[in-house]
């Protein structure tokens, strides 16, 4: 039968949810957001559920608020605007509150996903293996060809998946544009089917894109700004302009969930308020939504001030990895987000100047993306038409990270770092929950890796509290005082360069580095870092206008 097309996601969600399902989230560079709220709204205080999703952010709190998760399956909770960060309603996360969870790295919970779309009972992942995360998995014997470091991973095959795509055509097939993230894996392992929200029903199918086929749907509603307050690439094939992500929505997200009672005027406000999606839209507001359909980032005046310590950091660290680039041979770079990415797009600005091509990737699915002046989120729709390719996570986590046997670099942040090179991004010092692995676990596992650290006692700690990443690729940490490197992972880390700090120019190098930080940093002659020069000054001003790494 053609799945019924109407306008209301509050009755989509009563009409095919049963209490106590599984369901699984999907995400490409949006999120069914308003299919979240509709979730929360239908079944808060009547049903709780087991939820999937790559990442618990924006709409997703929702849900942790309505009380509707059981048990969560996720590689990150937290934040991502206007720089990733933990969110107080998961602090607790690893005591089991407000819901038990299970960590994954993307490309295993990707993997797992793979394996349910093809009727596979396991999938078998090169990621997790000498992580904290390990034992989600089962290692391969010894005696399997090839096998060390290999783990199986169960499956992983929800009754439902909840999906936002551009279109769908009258007959119920689904259409997504690129970049894909995990969406098109995620509705495909669903058992049952799909729930869906679209902003257009057409007549003639656009071409490309990738179809998720009509059978495979159970119900679709049709909700323009469905992804709000996340964004949506535009598709012309479809008639569809496209809309920006919604920066000051989250940004005011994320301050209100700061506050005490915060999360519940928030839920109050945008999920409990609303009758449904429609009303939701008219407290945004049409000025408001017209804004969002201007996807150009708002070019801002480069401010001319002197660079503040983490400008310097960035800077020190985009030479870090330029000259890592040249040194290996490196043409790709694939850029966690944070301090890291804005790191990579200076680096690659620079090399692009010199003559160096380099391209950089995003684990979403944006290939040889250039990043749009003006707009620092990495996950930006702008920056999706200035990308070379567009793919999905499968793409870049799997065929270019985990199968491309070292040809690029990886460029991480890190809550923690210790002088093994392991990477925390997990846990605080006292067990609270910090954001997850994402993407992490992924690159620093099959990689070489530059970490962006800021040194102090809490970023460069003797040993991490949680290891979400193993440290054996990580040669390089480039802090704002200079760059630590070592040769393997079979020598300690040594002070190479050096910047001294603003307020003691005349400080001792290895002198600092220990006394700022907990690493025992052995004795060496660092070179100076050059002066940070206007250039680099006003390209890292014209990427980051806004400050939100300064």
């Amino acid at each position: 039968m053609t799945p019924q097309i109407i306008e209301d996601p509050d009755a989509l969600c009563r009409r095919h949810l049963v209490p106590g399902m599984h369901v699984h989230v999907a995400s490409t560079m949006s999120r069914p957001n308003a299919l979240l709220l509709a979730v929360a709204r239908v079944f808060r205080g009547r049903a709780v559920f087991d939820v999937s999703s790559n990442a618990f952010h924006a709409n997703m709190h929702a849900l942790a608020i309505a009380g509707v998760v059981r048990h969560a399956i996720t590689c990150f909770a937290g934040d991502t605007y206007p720089s990733p960060r933990p969110n107080p309603l998961y602090a607790h996360l690893p005591e089991g509150k407000p819901f038990t969870v299970e960590e994954w790295s993307l490309l295993a919970l990707l993997q797992r996903l793979i394996a349910g779309a093809c009727g596979n009972p396991v999938a078998v992942t090169t990621s997790l293996a000498g992580s904290d995360l390990e034992s989600r998995g089962t290692r391969l014997p010894a005696e399997v060809p090839d096998a060390r470091d290999c783990l199986t991973v169960p499956a992983l095959r929800p009754d439902v998946t909840l999906l936002h795509a551009t279109c769908a055509d009258r007959r119920g097939n689904l259409y997504l544009n690129g970049p894909r993230g995990e969406g098109w894996w995620g509705a495909m392992a669903a058992r049952r089917g799909v729930l869906a929200t679209v902003e257009r029903v057409v007549d003639t199918p656009p071409r490309g894109g990738v179809s998720i086929p009509a059978d495979r749907v159970l119900g679709i509603a049709r909700c323009e700004f469905g992804a709000h307050p996340q964004g949506l690439p535009p598709w012309p094939e479809c008639g569809f302009a496209g809309y920006r992500d919604d920066y000051a929505f989250l940004a005011e997200l994320a301050g209100t969930f700061a506050r005490p009672g915060g999360p519940d005027s928030w839920f109050d406000r945008w999920v409990l308020a609303p009758a449904g999606h429609l009303d939701y839209l008219t407290e945004l507001g049409p000025d408001r939504l017209a804004a969002l359909r201007r996807l150009d980032p708002i070019r801002r005046p480069v401010a001319r001030v002197a660079p503040s310590w983490r400008e310097r950091h960035v800077v020190v660290a985009s030479r870090a990895i330029a000259d890592r680039v040249r040194a290996a041979g490196y043409r790709t770079l694939l850029a966690g987000i944070g301090t890291a990415h804005i790191a990579s797009w200076l680096a690659a600005a620079q090399l692009a100047r010199d003559g160096h091509a380099l391209q950089v990737h995003a684990e979403l699915g944006l290939i040889d993306m250039s990043p749009a002046a003006g707009d620092a989120f990495l996950f930006a729709q702008s920056h999706v038409a200035r990308s070379r390719a567009h793919g999905d996570s499968l793409d870049v986590l799997g065929a270019l990270t985990a199968g491309g046997y070292g040809r690029a670099l990886a460029v991480l942040s890190a809550g923690e770092i210790d002088p093994a090179g392991r990477i925390n991004s997990s846990r605080t010092a006292d067990g609270r929950y910090l954001v997850g692995s994402g993407g992490a676990n992924d690159f620093a596992t099959h990689l070489e890796t530059l970490v962006v650290a800021p040194a102090s006692p809490r970023k460069l700690v003797p040993r991490v509290h949680f290891v979400t990443c193993p440290g054996q690729n990580v040669l390089t940490v480039a802090t704002q005082y200079g760059r630590l490197v070592r040769e393997s992972a079979a020598v300690p880390f040594r002070l190479a360069t050096w910047m001294a700090p603003d307020e003691d120019t005349g400080a001792d190098p290895v002198a600092t580095l220990r006394d700022r930080t907990s690493w025992p940093v052995p004795d060496s002659s660092p070179e100076w870092e050059k002066p940070i020069t206007d250039e680099e000054l006003s390209l890292l001003r014209t990427l980051d206008p806004e400050g939100f790494y300064r």
